[in-house]
């Protein structure tokens, strides 16, 4: 396998790093690298992987400080991944210039209730690559010249000040808007960049539905450059959510899910025939009975996500283990 040439370049500032600071380095490198979801199917797999790459090879050297910089050698927005808690990545360019920076705006523990829920309804890999579909998107897409930057601030502001206030109803919309303009790029870019499907609207309509039943918003969604939808709820409302989901898009009992269910387990609707495959930190569903009345009006596509992925905000990358 050819080792991409953006990665070699994080080897080599590395290298160059530890050599600087007085040390030897080895003259090869063996690197066996595995993700747990799927790659290149618009779940930042490129971004979180380069991140850890660069965390160990930083470990590996005993490099000190912040690796955030060698990250960008591999990938702009795996930055975002090493600092851990909510993290802001930032433009700082002149006409001259380009650079950016990475902050910690919020650790962890600053909202220790919020959740996310990662729908995975397609593993192939996506038709565009995002590095290509942003290039497209600025030669061509007359939406990204009149106003999708301002625009982006006004929903980067937004979502900042919902963050620091704890505001799930106002980071809910924020998220959402940011997140349907982004797409509405990638449909202007010529030829359109088309990453949602048929079942990413489903999801949208089933989060929107459920926010005008309860008169709030409970959940939320966004989409990378790819069709498998992030939701965001918090603690005290993720088992409704993972119950009404379970309900519209999981499987039939006794139907094959197609999914390895080595790390996974399987959670199931009482008094129903559908369950998921969950992986990641488990939750029970409520107990409460189905709203008949909020069913009729939620998309169902049985068999529609393959499994999920549960998760929460992390500390930043943890080293697992380590082989002198």
């Amino acid at each position: 396998m050819q080792f991409p040439g953006r990665l070699l370049d994080v080897i080599i500032v590395a290298q160059l790093r530890s050599r600087l600071d007085g040390r030897l380095v080895p003259s090869f490198l063996s690197v066996e690298s595995e993700n747990n979801f799927p790659t290149s199917a618009g779940m930042a797999s490129s971004a979180s992987g380069t991140a850890a790459f660069a965390f160990a090879l930083g470990k590996m050297y005993g490099l000190d400080g912040d690796y955030t910089s060698l990250s960008r050698r591999g990938s702009g927005s795996s930055c975002r991944s090493l600092l851990g808690g909510f993290v802001q990545w930032s433009s700082n360019h002149t006409d001259h210039t380009y650079h950016s920076s990475v902050q910690q705006l919020f650790p962890a523990s600053h909202w220790s209730e919020l959740r996310v829920l990662i729908c995975v309804t397609n593993e192939n890999p996506k038709p565009v690559g995002s590095t290509d579909a942003m290039l497209c998107c600025v030669k061509t897409s007359d939406l990204f010249r009149n106003g999708r930057v301002p625009s982006a601030k006004i929903h980067e502001k937004e979502i900042i000040s919902a963050l620091k206030n704890r505001d799930f109803s106002a980071l809910a919309e924020a998220t959402m808007r940011e997140s349907n303009q982004l797409h509405a790029l990638c449909l202007d870019t010529w030829p359109p960049c088309i990453y949602l499907n048929e079942l990413s609207h489903s999801i949208m309509d089933f989060v929107h539905n459920i926010n005008n039943y309860f008169m709030k918003n409970v959940v939320a969604y966004t989409f990378d450059a790819g069709p498998n939808a992030f939701l965001l709820t918090e603690s005290q409302n993720i088992s409704i959510v993972l119950k009404y989901l379970v309900e519209c898009f999981g499987y039939t009992v006794g139907a094959d899910s197609s999914v390895n269910d080595a790390d996974k387990i399987t959670i199931k609707c009482l008094n129903s025939n559908k369950y998921l495959k969950v992986t990641g930190i488990p939750y029970g569903l409520s107990d409460k009975p189905l709203d008949q009345n909020l069913l009729k009006i939620l998309p169902s596509i049985s068999g529609g996500i393959k499994y999920l992925i549960s998760t929460e905000v992390g500390s930043g990358p943890q080293l697992i283990s380590f082989i002198h």
